[in-house]
């Protein structure tokens, strides 16, 4: 079974049909996709083969932020999937379904009951009036997520903020949250969508709005998995407002199981709607 690789220290050489980090060996068959960090560096020969069999690389940086991804020449294309995403792009239905799934997960995630506020969304006519929606719903899930902080004797978490992130929570939901981005972004290109054809986001700058129309349910989940992330790397694990290797180690180690068991609902029905 392929699996993505994380990769935060050191340098890839290729061996061969395989990759080679310090002494550990990886095969190609056993590679997804490779992401690299920071001052990782990486032959010529490693990633060309990776490119010439059909893997991304995606690289980020110290403060994890995505700094770009390089794809393979050869990427698959649905065209009815890119014509639906087009003709569909104005679409409120859509819009309205993408936050109704993110409300769901946190009634789920969260135990909450979230009846009015998915009333309002029903009766919404206008994008401007769903954007709203999901703000409120994200900002009532961050109240929730700070009781639980409490609970633990966290208390420098105020709110979510970003770019650069004030405390050590937002720079862990950061990390978080930019390495499904960048997950998803390579999943969505895998089954035949374009990335920068959104719904629910509008498009800005070279942001791939789509990817973040998909990670809405995953974003609610992703916070859910960060209270227990915390158990095991808080306060030790941390560097200032960043994880220490160790703990970007252990943050990566539960990422990859979450991919591993978790399909996400969204991307899944907007492929069966255009099978």
């Amino acid at each position: 079974m392929r699996k993505n690789i994380y990769i935060n220290e050191g340098e890839v050489k290729r061996d061969g049909n395989a990759l080679r980090i310090w002494e550990r060996k990886i095969p190609l068959s056993l590679i997804e996709n490779v992401f690299l960090f920071d001052r990782v560096k990486m032959s010529l020969s490693a990633r060309n083969l990776l490119l010439r069999n059909k893997r991304m690389i995606i690289y980020m940086n110290g403060k994890y932020e995505l700094e770009g991804v390089l794809l393979p020449e050869f990427l698959r294309s649905d065209m009815r999937r890119r014509i639906w995403q087009y003709e569909n792009r104005e679409s409120l239905d859509l819009s309205k379904f993408i936050v109704l799934k993110k409300i769901e997960e946190i009634e789920r995630s969260f135990g909450l009951e979230l009846g009015i506020m998915k009333a309002k969304l029903r009766n919404a006519n206008k994008l401007n009036e769903v954007l709203g929606i999901e703000g409120n719903a994200s900002k009532y899930m961050f109240e929730i997520f700070k009781k639980e902080l409490r609970k633990r004797d966290i208390k420098e978490f105020v709110k979510r903020a970003y770019n650069p992130p004030p405390d050590r929570i937002n720079g862990l939901l950061g990390f978080l949250y930019t390495l499904y981005y960048s997950y998803v972004f390579s999943e969505i290109i895998a089954n035949g969508f374009d990335p920068y054809i959104g719904f629910l986001h509008q498009k800005r700058g070279t942001h791939a709005v789509f990817a973040s129309d998909v990670m809405e349910e995953a974003r609610v989940k992703l916070t859910f998995l960060a209270l227990s992330i915390l158990d095991k790397v808080y306060p030790d694990k941390f560097e200032e407002k960043y994880l220490s290797l160790e703990g970007r180690r252990e943050v990566l180690r539960e990422f990859d199981k979450f991919i591993e068991k978790y399909e996400n609902s969204i991307l899944k029905e907007f492929k069966d709607m255009v099978c």
